[in-house]
């Protein structure tokens, strides 16, 4: 247990002491304020987004994803294999100050919301090889930005390029297009975290407009929550290419109340799916008083809970890598 260090107050330093003393009261009245007015939150201490910005032409992205080379995508997927990286925890807790902003509805009348945000996300690696993830465009101040899983946009040391989001993906048709990357970004404990920590594998892009406008004025932006109970019930959905799946239809999960486990660093939360690889990034839905909010999305499996997909708890960290994306 770490042991509490003994001040001495020598005379020299006792107004630098009165100083300080004063500023840290004026911080607890912000900070009580902030809670007291439901300000937006403090951003949580040592939070570093890190930003990788496309340089490729979004046409040229789009106009590598022939059908052809979306069809040969392979999914891509870390997965937990360690029976000891994983403990339960108390189900109800939440790291922080709850909030949700409710969602865009589609510019498209006829579309169904949420589903119309959920898509395909397709990505070439460092290597060269051509992947498959899922993704949600999520509601934004530039309407145009995409959550998924950190791993789909930066792995193993290398930023994934020709990334692109197909809203509504299904047997190589997409209806109104894909819209091309033009910024990646992902939280810096992904970029140095550990091997087989995934408990801040978050990722978002933001996109370019295509021919049919910006991308949440078009199919809409599903809304948000963060630091929300764990054992919400949760409605997973996403493009699993692994074995039964192929990739070319969205798949759900039916919903169920998440577990809270402790996990590298963190906390994740589970629930039962057979989600397969390329699921990854797609959303988890909770319902709010009849609103639809985005709160988790596939991540990984585990030995040690087997049947069960993974998410990331959605924490300060997710809300800060969301509050530099919508910026963007």
């Amino acid at each position: 247990m770490p042991q509490l260090h003994r001040f001495i107050l020598h005379p020299m330093t006792g107004k630098v002491f009165l100083y300080t003393l004063g500023s840290a009261y004026l911080i607890y009245l912000v900070a009580f304020a902030h809670f007291l007015f439901g300000f937006p939150s403090l951003p949580p201490v040592g939070v570093t987004i890190v930003e990788h910005q496309v340089s490729t032409n979004p046409e040229f992205e789009i106009n590598y994803w022939t059908k052809a080379n979306m069809r040969n995508a392979v999914n891509t997927d870390p997965q937990t294999t360690s029976t000891s990286g994983l403990a339960r925890q108390s189900s109800n807790q939440s790291a922080g100050k709850a909030a949700q902003q409710q969602g865009q509805l589609p510019g498209k009348k006829d579309l169904s919301y949420p589903l119309s945000t959920v898509g395909r996300v397709f990505l070439t690696n460092a290597s060269g090889q051509n992947l498959s993830c899922s993704g949600t465009a999520v509601v934004s101040s530039n309407h145009s930005v995409v959550d998924t899983a950190g791993h789909c946009l930066y792995w193993q040391g290398s930023w994934m390029h020709n990334v692109i989001f197909c809203p509504m993906y299904a047997n190589g048709s997409t209806p109104y297009g894909c819209w091309a990357a033009r910024d990646l970004e992902v939280p810096s404990d992904w970029i140095d975290a550990a091997p087989n920590d995934l408990h801040h594998d978050f990722g978002m892009f933001i996109v370019a407009p295509n021919s049919e406008g910006q991308l949440t004025n078009v199919v809409g932006g599903a809304g948000w929550a963060y630091n929300q109970p764990a054992n919400a019930t949760f409605y997973a959905y996403g493009y699993p290419a692994g074995y039964p799946f192929d990739g070319q239809t969205r798949q759900t999960c039916p919903g169920a109340t998440g577990i809270a486990w402790q996990h590298g660093g963190g906390t994740v939360v589970s629930i039962p799916c057979n989600m397969t690889g390329g699921s990854s990034g797609g959303p988890w839905f909770i319902q709010i008083k009849g609103n639809w909010y985005l709160n988790g999305h596939n991540d990984f499996t585990s030995s040690m809970q087997r049947d069960h997909m993974f998410s990331p708890y959605y924490d300060d960290t997710w809300y800060e890598l969301y509050s530099k994306a919508q910026q963007a």
